[in-house]
């Protein structure tokens, strides 16, 4: 019977000490979601930022490369307009930006072709309706733009951008694909 009772007696505490430790003080594991601000319940203690300083000292820190970029934007005059009673909006001389006056063509200048395009270009995007800024040519066939504008102009036009030139002439001639030019196609070019 004293077997009995021990065993009783150990099974008796052994339970009670297995319920005595699942109390609400466990800790229980949670899932933390990353990414997400939670609000500080205490502040952490100088040892736990001390080792986070530590640890950040060994991280290896890669020299960022010191990148420069020039970019310039619509480096053309600002168009002028009309007003109602028939003058111009000029801006007064003192607000003028000096310019470089240009030489006459000699042997060694570059070619301005590209500078005398864009310039043209950006005054007839400023007013499309101006026929005295424009002229129009007609495809032939197996013809791409950039050939067009080979024959009206009697020179290659590889000194500008094949982007800039596709955008920019799109814009001032509406229903027409540049890109894809079929014979009889009449396309207005800036007048040089």
């Amino acid at each position: 019977m004293n077997n009995k009772i021990s065993f009783f007696s150990l099974l008796f505490w052994g339970i009670l000490l297995f319920l005595g430790g699942c109390g609400e003080n466990t800790p229980v594991a949670k899932m933390v979601v990353v990414n997400q601000k939670m609000i500080l319940t205490h502040w952490p203690d100088s040892a736990y930022i001390a080792n986070l300083e530590e640890i950040l000292k060994q991280e290896p820190v890669k020299p960022e490369k010191k990148i420069d970029a020039n970019i310039s934007m619509n480096t053309f005059e600002a168009p002028k307009f009309t007003l109602p009673n028939g003058k111009t909006d000029k801006v007064p001389p003192s607000k003028k930006v000096a310019t470089a006056k240009k030489q006459p063509n000699t042997p060694t200048q570059i070619d301005d072709f590209p500078e005398r395009f864009s310039n043209q270009l950006s005054k007839w995007q400023s007013d499309p309706a101006n026929r005295n800024l424009y002229r129009e040519f007609t495809a032939k066939e197996g013809e791409d733009l950039f050939n067009l504008l080979k024959r009206a102009y009697q020179r290659p036009i590889r000194n500008l951008p094949k982007f800039y030139i596709l955008s920019a002439l799109q814009s001032v001639n509406p229903g027409v694909a540049l890109e894809h030019l079929k014979e009889g196609d009449k396309v207005r070019i800036p007048k040089l």
